[in-house]
């Protein structure tokens, strides 16, 4: 078997029974329990599991298709949304903050990083969000929108899931996005989904977009944010010098991650 075969049914193995140790991996697949430890740290690098010692636990937060395509997506700057997400927890997370959570990867790399903070409540309108809390955060307040559900990124959507937002308030909106430029603002594709980024921006004192360098200088069908409402941004160094010099001249706090 092909090594990506085999860790696409790893993947889909430990999503089915959602944990299993190093051992019997490598007895399943016929393969050492060095091999096994390699193909662990790729699909946990890519965000679908959490390595523990002598095995690994399946990630709820995971895509569902396990596909080489899906696979790849959730591999690829995986450092530097982890990176992201330990940054902003470290410095935009405090005890007892009460929290809007968008249905963007690198909003969910957050959660990992935010288990040594006390009674924290969190909203979403995401599923593999909602799956992400309950395994990092079982004891914190979680709280979902409920409203349409959009199949294929697993969120809810519509006036249901506006309205949600609309009566209940945050300190901190975390936001996302696949494309941010100058002239057009954060943008996303989903018409949709980007209409609750909006409600969440609306009911939080502060909102803070957090981006992957990949994603600068794109642009995409929607507006989620004009650049001059965009407070602040987390994004990581491999943002690009003339980027750098117009975030701050647009006049938004940017903060860039260390990839380590």
């Amino acid at each position: 078997m092909l090594p990506e075969a085999r860790r696409r049914a790893i993947l889909s193995h430990l999503s089915q029974i959602g944990s299993g140790t190093i051992l019997d991996l490598s007895a399943r697949y016929h393969v050492s329990t060095m091999t096994i430890r390699r193909d662990l740290r790729i699909l946990q690098r890519g965000g679908y599991i959490t390595m523990t010692h002598g095995g690994a636990v399946y990630d709820g937060d995971a895509f569902q298709q396990n596909t080489t395509h899906h696979i790849e997506r959730a591999t690829i700057r995986a450092a530097e949304k982890r990176a992201i997400g330990r940054y902003v927890a470290a410095h935009f997370v405090d005890d007892g903050d009460v929290l809007f959570l968008d249905s963007g990867t690198t909003v969910r790399a957050i959660i990992p990083f935010l288990r040594e903070k006390a009674n924290l409540t969190a909203a979403t309108n995401s599923m593999r969000t909602i799956e992400a809390l309950f395994r990092y955060l079982p004891a914190s307040d979680i709280l979902g929108t409920g409203g349409l559900l959009s199949s294929g990124a697993q969120s809810f959507v519509g006036p249901a899931a506006e309205r949600f937002f609309a009566d209940f308030f945050a300190r901190k909106a975390f936001i996302s996005g696949i494309g941010f430029s100058i002239q057009t603002g954060l943008a996303d594709s989903q018409l949709l989904d980007t209409a609750v980024k909006k409600a969440m921006v609306r009911s939080a004192d502060s909102s803070i977009v957090v981006l992957d360098s990949s994603k600068l200088g794109a642009t995409a069908m929607v507006q989620v944010l004009a650049t001059a409402e965009i407070q602040t941004m987390v994004t990581d160094e491999g943002i690009a010098d003339a980027m750098r010099q117009g975030i701050l001249d647009a006049g938004i706090d940017l903060h860039v991650a260390p990839v380590t």
